[in-house]
């Protein structure tokens, strides 16, 4: 068994000497097809895993040979000429300012579409040839550091920057291109001048991106996440003639997310908490939907000056053309949008201003006029936002580490515009937003939830710089509230004294610092109620439904409140202070729940008394013989306080006018930061001595009393009907307490 089985594998397997025979016997080169088959499986699985990869290598290596401003790696690279296709993984380029990553894509570039060379210029409409995909985008801005260098040398410190080179080259190519005289118009006529006639509209698609601003010095850094990106990049005829053309990138973005999340590795103390964390940080703006659009035009040159009798003889469709070219970005936002801010987010917002524009404490030059042969200035940049479905906006603040809360709903139509001036004049500049939000419903944290309905709130903000940093500046603010229904209850005002409170800078006063400035308020209401709660012992029912509360209104046409908040002075001992607030058409009105016992009389003599008129024997004789005929009353907007809800008329006047001026005396204040003022003529060793003692016998009620004027003016024709819930619910007007 043993001997056949030895033959049986001699027979099977044969020796490579009888392998070797065959092979010649039969003139095969096997080996070759062997070793053929083994270097091609090999080369296949280079080209499959190690290819890419070596020429990212060979490419990275090349590129930062020849660039020396930052560092570009290249992870892997691939390209396909057949079908116009270039792959990429693992890019990012860093240098000191900023660092963009892109985990990977591809662009694919179709060439066997066919060239017309006639084809219309600048059409955002034209067919799509390049097209770019990406996944895992990140741009993030750390530092600034040409703007650290110039300030360096603005103070006289010892250079430790250095200007990257590029702003040489573009200095140098600034004015190649000053010198260079180039007629635009015939330069546009030409369509195979400009690589945008081969490539007139570029499609992006981005898959997960991230936009980030700040760094480790800072204790927050300022985020924006986004999921899926669709934007098409394209040029079209300019808004003037005079310009050459305009771009625009637009295009949707999904689950948008503003957020404001901790540095890492942060080198200070993380004191300040934020009111609210959502996920990884603090989210200021969400939204599931964005539409953005975004435009510049490119400046033409300035063939002339226009004189004052050209302008004069000028058509309006003329002036139109000549408008300055067109700078701005405008957001649009779908479903789920929300809003949320804050104390805590302005001061990260400052933090977030001051390192990446900070202050240089010079004068600010006028911008010159453009010279004919130069390019057109744009004066503005306008954002504009806009709101297509209901949203929500929540004011957060702390009080003893507790998170209240300004919760806001807006309609959809609501709109927000901002104006940026990118020109300085002889008095400065001045920025403007403005914006309305429609259906607005807000409600507070408090017990007692209601605040404010408005069927629209518009707004407008003008904010004047002057050109010299620590000059006075002006800052006024305008509201319009139409169709509005305020709640107030006293304890309101401690509400918002706390707002006040975390909003205002605990840091002590800085003369270097310090700027002047004053706002001033106008706010306008058209038809309006105002309602108080106004129960007996000063309790408040702060259920939902069926509130068992005695409610003040007043009611009218339009209300102007105007006041002057200034803060001209570096602690100043008296603050003096105009509130003026002006009503007309207004109507005093009373509420009674339905378990009060004086309801029910309350309303039966308000019935037989509302149309009551002056008997005809009370006026002098002849009087009332010429008097005209009472006018019917003019219906008049009411949202709660209806006659059918049970309220009553108390109280009717035409014009009311109040005015107070108010002068407080702050020595608490003075003696609190009296360190801070310079010395009089006093000797150093009696100013520390009194200082300290001057401090401990502070008494408040040793203080001079607050100086108030108050102004009053009232029609003539006032008409007053007292009751006795009235006088009462007047007196229960005090700080409350609550009911559950």
């Amino acid at each position: 068994m043993d001997g056949h089985a030895a033959k049986t594998n001699e027979s099977t397997f044969p020796s490579f000497v009888d392998l070797d025979n065959f092979l010649t016997k039969h003139d095969s080169n096997f080996i070759w097809l062997l070793v053929a088959t083994i270097l091609s499986c090999g080369w296949i699985i280079y080209l499959t895993y190690y290819n890419s990869r070596n020429i990212g290598l060979i490419l990275t290596l090349i590129i930062n040979r020849l660039y020396k401003d930052g560092y570009i790696h290249i992870g892997s690279f691939s390209f396909s000429v057949l079908s116009g296709k270039v792959m990429f993984r693992d890019v990012y380029y860093i240098n000191q300012d900023m660092s963009i990553r892109i985990q990977d894509g591809f662009l694919i570039f179709r060439w066997w579409k066919m060239y017309n060379p006639k084809q219309k210029q600048h059409d955002p409409k034209a067919e799509t040839r390049l097209y770019v995909t990406v996944n895992g985008f990140e741009f993030h801005v750390y530092n600034r550091t040409d703007l650290y260098a110039r300030l360096q040398e603005t103070f006289g410190l010892e250079p430790t920057l250095q200007r990257p080179k590029k702003d040489e080259e573009r200095g140098r190519e600034d004015r190649n291109k000053t010198l260079e005289s180039v007629n635009i118009k015939a330069e546009s006529q030409d369509p195979s001048s400009s690589w945008r006639s081969l490539i007139p509209v570029i499609k992006v698609n981005i898959s997960t991106g991230r936009l980030a601003f700040g760094n480790h010095y800072l204790p927050q850094t300022l985020c924006m996440n986004f999921e899926d990106a669709c934007l098409t990049y394209a040029t079209k005829p300019p808004s003037s003639h005079l310009d050459q053309y305009m771009h625009i990138v637009k295009g949707s973005l999904e689950n948008v997310r503003v957020m404001l999340v901790p540095s890492p590795r942060y080198l200070g103390m993380q004191n300040d908490e934020p009111p609210r964390l959502m996920g990884e940080g603090f989210v200021v703006m969400q939204s599931n939907d964005v539409d953005i659009y975004y435009y510049q035009d490119e400046p033409g040159k300035l063939m002339h000056q226009e004189s004052g009798e050209e302008a004069e003889t000028s058509s309006e469709d003329d002036k139109l053309q000549d408008l300055p070219p067109c700078w701005g970005l405008d957001i649009v936002c779908g479903k789920g949008t929300d809003f949320n801010y804050g104390p805590w987010a302005d001061r990260q917002r400052d933090c977030l201003w001051k390192f990446f524009l900070p202050a240089d404490y010079q004068a600010m030059k006028a911008t010159e006029v453009a010279q004919p042969g130069k390019p057109r200035q744009i004066q503005a940049f306008e954002l504009r936002m806009n709101i297509i479905a209901d949203a929500t906006i929540d004011l957060l603040f702390t009080k003893n580490r507790e998170t209240n809360a300004i919760h806001v709903n807006v309609g959809a139509g609501s709109y927000l515009e901002v104006n940026i001036p990118m020109t300085v004049g002889e008095n400065g500049y001045s920025p403007t937003i403005k914006g309305q939000l429609l259906h607005v419903d807000t409600t507070s944290s408090m017990q007692y939830r209601t605040l404010l309905e408005a069927e629209m709130l518009a707004f407008h903000v003008i904010a004047s710089y002057p050109r010299v940093w620590n000059m006075p500046q002006s800052w006024q603010c305008e509201i319009e509230v139409y169709k509005a229904t305020y709640h107030f209850i006293y304890a309101q005002k401690s509400f918002f004294t706390d707002l006040i409170q975390d909003w205002a800078s605990d840091s002590a006063p800085d003369i270097y610092s310090f700027v002047p400035y004053s706002w001033k308020f106008k706010i306008l209401f058209h038809q309006f109620e105002m309602i108080w709660a106004a129960n007996q012992h000063n309790w408040i029912d702060c259920s939902t439904k069926q509130q068992e509360n005695v409610y003040l209104a007043a009611c009218g046409e339009t209300l102007n409140i105007d006041f002057t908040l200034p803060f001209n002075e570096f602690v100043p001992t008296t603050c003096h202070t105009r509130f003026s607030l002006k009503a007309e058409d207004t109507d005093m009105r009373l509420s009674l729940p339905e378990c009060h016992p004086s309801r029910c009389p309350l309303l039966t003599l308000a019935k037989d008394y509302q149309n009551m008129k002056l008997p005809p024997d009370m006026f002098m004789p002849g009087e009332n013989q010429g008097a005209p005929p009472p006018k019917p009353a003019k219906s008049r907007w009411r949202n709660i306080t209806r006659a059918e809800s049970g309220w009553v008329d108390c109280w009717s006047i035409l014009l009311f006018y109040l005015a107070l001026i108010i002068f407080p005396v702050s020595e608490m204040e003075e003696s609190m930061l009296s360190a801070l003022r310079p010395p009089e003529h006093t000797s150093v060793a009696h100013t520390s001595a009194s200082a300290p003692h001057s401090r401990a016998t502070t008494d408040p009620s040793e203080l001079p009393p607050d100086r108030l004027h108050v102004e009053m003016e009232m029609s003539p024709d006032s008409q007053i009907i007292l009751y006795g819930p009235l006088l009462r619910a007047l007196i229960s007007i005090k700080v409350p307490k609550y009911l559950l």
